[in-house]
């Protein structure tokens, strides 16, 4: 009853104000009309207050419960990260030690106590049916049926906290393809490899996304000459979207460009430019037509022998396949190919240096032409 009347005390005061009001009104001498309006007028104004602040407090409240909804069910999320982390972690330690010990078992059955709390009975039992079979392979070389039991609990707990499965379903045949991989590496085939990289949905349009806007920064970050102002996140959000659009005909050789040199003799600029195609590509070229001509492709091929020239290229090469650390730099966005680079761009630990290694790459392709340039008088 006091929570009550404490929750709902400015209701109360109105009310019983507006009543009082209407009674009193009623009770004493009628005033003359001219008063009697003045009255009125300023009890529905004391009203209006009234009413107003209620309403108010009334959104306020509301508000506040939902952000205490929102701040529970975050920390919610996060209890069972942590409780289904630990879960699969003492999973794991059990499956990597090949045996079932009674120490084992009693571990389990705390930790499955501990995911009961925040999932519901249905996918309990189904977590327990796929355990079973889990441990029923322990100790055994049957890693492909290995790999699809703990494959199935993961799901069970990926379904509870986010409400769906995610990611695409894998057949049986991946994991025979997987059971080969373990078992009799030198005898699986390339294809078969692919098959199962292909198995792990990436998110193709983010990490190319990611890609270009990482770039521009990191560059932007060795030289803030290294720019191109033409070149916002809406617009490479846009033309990474067009990419994938379509298979035909599809839009590509989009980058960014900046100057890098200004030659005295010849009176105009040669820029640097970033552009793909399935992987992306680098190069130079004068800023004015012709943009290319024997004098610039003779200082480009000085920096490196990997460049090619064209009628629209002074020189463009493909990134370094490896660097001194055996470092990848390619990255082929269309096909997403498996490599050290795509690995490094898709982990989100590890991308960041990845774009930073690229940049320096350029950079330092950049810093010899100039020197070489400005030694040549171009």
């Amino acid at each position: 009853m006091r929570k009550f009347f404490k929750n709902n005390i400015l209701t109360i005061i109105i009310v019983v104000a507006t009543f009082g009001g209407i009674i009193l009104f009623s009770v004493l001498p009628k005033p003359s009309l001219a008063l009697s309006s003045g009255i009125v007028a300023i009890i529905s104004a004391i009203t209006g207050v009234l009413l107003t602040v209620l309403v108010t407090k009334s959104l306020l409240d509301k508000q506040s419960e939902n952000e205490k909804d929102k701040d529970k069910s975050a920390k919610i999320f996060e209890e069972k990260l942590v409780i289904y982390k630990d879960f699969l972690s003492k999973l794991h330690g059990l499956v990597k030690d090949g045996k079932i010990s009674d120490d084992n078992v009693k571990e389990l059955i705390f930790q499955i106590s501990y995911v009961a709390m925040h999932t519901s009975s249905d996918r309990v039992i189904d977590i327990l049916k796929q355990l079973k079979d889990t441990i029923n392979e322990v100790g055994t070389n049957n890693y492909g049926q290995l790999a699809q039991n703990l494959l199935d609990v993961v799901l069970v707990l990926q379904e509870e906290l986010y409400g769906k499965k995610l990611g695409k379903k894998i057949n049986d045949d991946v994991f025979e393809i997987f059971d080969n991989l373990v078992t009799n590496i030198e005898k699986v085939t390339g294809e078969e490899i692919q098959t199962l990289l292909e198995t792990v949905e990436i998110d193709k349009i983010e990490v190319q996304t990611y890609f270009w806007k990482e770039l521009v920064k990191q560059l932007k970050n060795i030289n803030p000459k290294y720019s191109d102002n033409s070149v916002t996140e809406e617009k490479i959000e846009k033309d990474v979207k067009e990419y994938y659009a379509r298979a035909r005909n599809r839009h590509r050789y989009y980058g960014l460009t900046f100057e890098i040199y200004k030659s005295e003799s010849q009176g105009r600029s040669v820029r640097f430019c970033v552009e793909i195609e399935n992987d992306y590509y680098y190069g130079f070229y004068w800023g004015s037509e012709p943009q290319s001509d024997d004098r610039l492709s003779q200082i480009v091929k000085q920096v490196s022998s990997k460049y090619k020239s064209n009628q629209w290229w002074g020189g463009w090469r493909w990134p370094d396949y490896t660097d001194q650390d055996g470092r990848y730099h390619d990255l082929d966005f269309w096909k997403m190919k498996d490599n050290n680079a795509m690995r490094r761009l898709i982990d989100e630990n590890q991308r960041e240096k990845l774009i930073e290694d690229i940049a320096q790459e350029m950079n330092e392709q950049i810093r010899k032409f100039v020197e070489i340039a400005k030694k040549n008088n171009l």
